[in-house]
């Protein structure tokens, strides 16, 4: 017995022809006619009744009611060890970082290269969000730029950023090597990325007395672009612009005191035991065990 026969006697019973069974199974009818003969004469039993015009119209008889869901039950055992085995996992990884940022950008893309078997979901979270987001397991690790300081929890420092004034390369301040203070920008409009807006908050309210928010930072640099505004970011954010010499980062100087940009992977180590993942920093692997 092997599993043609049980396809085929499953579809014989479907379409209660051989005839149309063997349309089906892209085979020629003698071969069904075959394959039924043999599983007969291995289950020592006849599994339908011919009918009288010949031998395609078929009925089941009572053995062959018996073993049909035994068939159907082996057949989709079958199916499911072999989606089991061939489907890629899945993995979710959630951000309270732009995902265009350089650095998370990058990290993803080496999950991704490292394991060409997982299914990455990616999902921007707001920075009050992260922590209930990987506790109710609707992401498996999450960038953050802050420790989460929980029991079985472990933060990964990726990287650190200074904050620098973004200008449009066109701006007559375009020119400075560094910012000493924010007196010649007191007619400016900052622009401010939301979730860094603690970040900022001080010299925002002291030196800006025009002040836009969005969490967009594709609305921020159009903005900047558009000279409708400026803004205190980490220079990765706009590193492609920089490079294309549409924007320049304006360095601040040791005076005016802002508090750097770290950026952190977090996760749930049983979270992930539980899903049979081991996360591995030295070369950023997602591995299965067990």
């Amino acid at each position: 017995m092997n599993i043609i026969h049980l396809e085929t006697f499953i579809v014989v019973c479907k379409y209660g022809n051989f005839t149309e069974a063997a349309k089906q199974l892209y085979v020629p009818q003698p071969t069904v006619t075959n394959r039924i003969t043999l599983l007969e004469e291995m289950l020592g039993q006849e599994l339908f009744a011919r009918g009288k015009s010949g031998k395609r119209n078929v009925q089941l008889t009572r053995a062959g009611e018996r073993f049909l869901p035994h068939a159907q039950s082996v057949m989709n055992t079958l199916k499911m060890a072999k989606q089991e085995i061939t489907h890629p996992s899945s993995f979710s990884i959630g951000s309270s970082i732009p995902l265009c940022h350089p650095l998370i950008y990058n990290t993803i893309k080496d999950f991704s290269n490292l394991n060409d078997h997982l299914n990455i979901h990616l999902t921007f979270l707001e920075t009050s969000n992260v922590l209930q987001s990987s506790v109710d397991k609707s992401v498996d690790i999450a960038f953050t730029t802050s420790v989460i300081q929980k029991a079985n929890y472990e933060s990964y420092l990726l990287g650190s950023e200074e904050f620098s004034l973004i200008l449009p390369a066109s701006h007559p301040l375009a020119k400075l090597s560094v910012l000493d203070n924010f007196e010649c920008m007191e007619e400016e409009t900052m622009i401010v990325y939301e979730p860094y807006k603690n970040n900022v908050a001080n010299l925002s309210e002291r030196c800006f007395k025009k002040k836009l928010y969005s969490n967009q930072v594709g609305i921020i640099k159009n903005l900047i672009t558009q000279h409708l505004g400026v803004s205190l970011l980490p220079p990765l954010f706009v590193e492609k612009e920089i490079e294309h010499n549409e924007m320049v980062s304006i360095p601040l100087s040791k005076e005016i005191q802002l508090t750097k940009m770290n950026y952190y992977l977090a996760y749930n180590k049983d979270n992930l035991a539980n899903k049979g993942i081991q996360l591995n920093q030295e070369n950023w692997s997602v591995q299965e065990v067990g």
